[in-house]
């Protein structure tokens, strides 16, 4: 998210300050961000081991990161007025306070719904430091600098969400998954004294806009009833469930009169009037599409290696390492890649990779994580390539003086979408299994199941057992086969965003 007009905004506010320690301050604000993703993505390869902590099921513990994201969107909108309020030095502090006491809330959550009242204010918590983190980096930073500025806040962003899984399997099997919390809290304190450190106080020096009430009150309960739809709707059958019928008339009453009161209010938490732009709306639908299918396929991929394979948290999350071993060094490099390369050409471009890594991936339940591999490197170049050509079309033709509500309108939105692209992949690879589970029952002839019945008891097995075993066997195919189904589906639908790239997108007239 570029940060330019809330720096320059926010410096007029403050007292005039003498130069900071850079060194602490990018420890500890990279720190703080840091934390506030790892403390999301880890929990990405361990859904089985939340689910048995909380007594529930892992389609269950999924919300864990779902409300995690939601309410990350939410801490996006909040930290301009809130950084206007407090200055940005309280502001951070303050954060990772409500960051490390959420951590000890969720360590001490006796069940589900603790728990997600808990992953929501450290989704707040960690909203607030993605924009937050790189205001204090780009006003600090000189100006020949503010390019590796915003290149370390993009990967200690985005780092956890690769490497943090891996390190959450490896705490989940061998100690606790609790411990990725414990871990959280005293890294907090760390953050707080560098910062402390580097940065004086900054006391804003003008009372801050008026705070859109209104709109806060219309958009949260909203976004947590389009939540428990997205959420629930499989369990309680969808819109043919009274629940989800009403919760899901609330959440578009609600959401609707919050789109109707941001046209109007004159200091919105969103512009939304911004998406009739050509470049804005198209662009940020297609970085929508980008990101909610990756964060989709990096929920889904570890919990079908864990429950389907057998491999434990670790393994299913050094399932995602391979993505950081491409998208690090193509996110370093996009940069210049933009000086030799279109902006449409390389949102094209991303969008094609990602197809052909969702064409090249190919998974069977007899093979081992490495089958994987190959499909994971090309869609990490996809990622890497992502954020960069995007951003700039969709920010390009926005005015110096709107890039912080029109960069806080989009965040927002991107990071929204990531739980409409779980929900829809979680759900369709759950319909596609049962179905194709079906048919195996139907069509496996009655005679081959009683002589492989008979064949496990001959080994030991008891007749429930070898049933049991059976109906196991069916069910990892049967998953297995609709992760294939849906890796074809996301192939076509990257190859049609890239054709809408190619048409629709055109070259900002500020692309610098």
């Amino acid at each position: 998210m570029s940060a330019s007009s809330i720096v320059d905004h926010h410096a007029h506010g403050l007292e005039t300050r003498p130069k900071v320690a850079l060194v602490p301050l990018t420890l500890g604000a990279g720190l703080g961000l840091g934390l506030g993703s790892f403390a999301g993505g880890a929990l990405q390869s361990i859904y089985p081991y939340v689910a048995g902590t909380l007594a529930t099921s892992s389609d269950h513990a999924l919300w864990t990161l779902t409300y995690f994201l939601v309410h990350w969107a939410l801490g996006i909108a909040l930290m301009p007025w809130f950084a206007r309020k407090f200055g940005l030095k309280r502001l951070f502090i303050l954060s990772m306070i409500v960051l490390a006491a959420s951590c000890f809330l969720a360590i001490l959550a006796p069940s589900l719904t603790l728990m997600l009242i808990a992953r929501s204010i450290q989704g707040v918590a960690a909203g607030i430091l993605v924009p937050l983190v790189q205001t204090l980096l780009l006003t600090n930073y000189p100006k020949r600098h503010q390019t590796l500025a915003v290149a370390l806040w993009s990967n200690v962003m985005l780092v956890p969400f690769f490497l943090g899984p891996a390190f959450g399997g490896w705490l989940a099997t061998n100690y606790s998954w609790l411990d990725i919390f414990w871990l959280v809290i005293p890294l907090s304190a760390v953050a707080i004294g560098l910062v402390q450190v580097a940065l004086p106080n900054d006391r804003p020096r003008v009372a801050p806009p008026k705070f859109d009430l209104v709109g806060l009150v219309l958009l949260w309960p909203g976004l947590i009833a389009l939540q428990i739809v997205l959420d629930q709707g499989e369990q309680f059958g969808w819109f043919r469930s009274v629940f989800i019928s009403h919760v899901a008339l609330i959440a578009a009453s609600l959401l609707g009169l919050f789109v109707i009161w941001e046209l109007f209010e004159p200091v919105p938490l969103l512009q939304l009037r911004l998406l009739a732009r050509r470049n804005f709306g198209f662009g940020l639908l297609l970085l929508c599409l980008g990101w909610s299918i990756f964060v989709g396929w990096s929920s889904i991929l570890p919990l079908w290696s864990e429950s389907d394979l057998g491999f434990n948290g670790w393994w299913g999350g050094v399932l995602l390492v391979p993505l950081a071993a491409t998208a690090i060094p193509i996110a370093a490099v996009m940069s210049r890649l933009t000086r030799l390369i279109s902006l449409r050409g390389l949102a094209v471009g991303c969008f094609l990779i990602y197809g052909g890594a969702y064409g090249l991936a190919f998974f069977n339940p007899a093979v081992g994580l490495g089958a994987t591999m190959p499909s994971e490197l090309v869609q990490g170049i996809a990622v890497g390539m992502l954020f960069v050509p995007l951003t700039m079309i969709v920010l390009g033709d926005v005015a110096p003086e709107d890039i912080a509500i029109a960069s806080t309108t989009s965040n927002f939105i991107r990071v929204s979408s990531a739980n409409l692209g779980v929900t829809l992949l979680t759900t369709l690879w759950q319909r596609q299994t049962a179905h194709i589970q079906d048919h195996l029952r139907s069509d496996m002839p009655r005679a081959a199941a009683r002589s492989w019945i008979s064949q496990m008891q001959a080994h030991g097995l008891s007749h429930d057992g070898a049933v049991a075993l059976l109906d196991h066997e069916a069910r990892v195919i049967a998953e297995t086969w609709s992760l294939d189904n849906a890796l074809r589906l996301s192939a076509y639908i990257c190859l049609a965003a890239a054709v809408m790239a190619l048409v629709l997108l055109r070259a900002p007239r500020r692309a610098g």
